[in-house]
């Protein structure tokens, strides 16, 4: 008889912890709480180093000069590119360009594609990186400049502008 009640004792108890413990689950509104999180999506870019570049070439002692921008991303995109807006490199009526003088490459520092071997711009936009990975708290990406002159380039100077912008990629 003692372990009839016995086990009655603890099949009610049982019971009444599982009616509790639901309750406490799946409780009455103003007992619970639910959470929701709106995340913006954001892409940071700045110019770490080499935001000014200088060439001193001359045709016979120094025909080729390298310079490097390093550029600097946070994001938390899953993916992103870098896009360069090319202006004109212009001394006097010669466009370095256009003749094949100014090359540019880059390195992609996960699985994006950035700019292998030297290529000579098109004045416009260049991808200098695509479909990097993205969800960085900073990473920097090294873009490389060359000036290669000869005796077809006229003495002078020139300026370029090179504007960088980052987007989200799909």
């Amino acid at each position: 008889m003692e372990k009839r009640w016995l086990i009655t004792g603890l099949v009610v108890f049982l019971v009444a912890a599982l009616a509790v413990s639901s309750f406490a689950a799946n409780g009455p509104k103003g007992q619970s709480v639910e959470v929701r999180a709106r995340v913006a999506g954001e892409i940071l870019l700045s110019i770490k180093s080499g935001d000014e570049i200088s060439f001193n070439v001359d045709p016979l002692s120094n025909p080729e000069d390298t310079a490097e921008t390093v550029l600097f991303v946070m994001t938390n995109a899953p993916r992103y590119s870098i896009i360069a807006e090319i202006g004109s490199f212009i001394i006097g009526d010669y466009d370095l360009i256009k003749n094949g003088k100014f090359f540019i490459r880059s390195e992609a520092p996960g699985s994006g594609q950035g700019i292998d071997d030297w290529t000579v711009p098109k004045s416009g936009q260049i991808a200098i990186v695509k479909d990097e990975d993205g969800l960085t708290t900073g990473e920097e990406i090294k873009v490389e400049y060359k000036l290669s002159i000869d005796f077809s380039v006229p003495a002078g100077e020139g300026k370029l502008r090179i504007a960088f912008t980052a987007v989200a990629s799909l």
